[in-house]
């Protein structure tokens, strides 16, 4: 992971957490908005609120999230495909969510 990322794991903060669902649940507490990436999911990251502290779950592809960890989320988002593409791929996802959330947090 950190070869992939050219670097950038240097300049942000990363932390590995025993339970996911657990700590999704604790930064609820904290005040943060859990927004989760599913393919199934209906509706779409320029509708959900992503300009204040928002985490964002994205599950492991082939696999997606887990059910408690979906359940665990606020809400779930996903974008629009078309063709034979049943999802994106994870850096494709997150890579389309963070832009998403920097727009969003530039024009407010």
């Amino acid at each position: 992971a950190c070869k992939a990322s050219a670097g950038a794991v240097e300049h942000l903060p990363v932390a590995r957490v025993r339970n996911l669902a657990d700590w999704l649940a604790a930064a609820k507490e904290a005040g943060f908005w859990i927004w989760g990436a599913d393919a199934e999911a209906g509706q779409r990251p320029w509708a959900a609120d992503l300009s204040g502290p928002t985490v964002l779950v994205l599950g492991g592809e082939g696999k997606g999230i887990r059910p408690r960890v979906a359940t665990a989320c606020d809400g779930l988002v996903s974008f629009p495909q078309r063709g034979r593409l049943a999802s994106l791929n994870v850096s494709a996802a997150a890579t389309a969510l963070l832009f998403e959330a920097l727009r969003q947090r530039d024009s407010g």
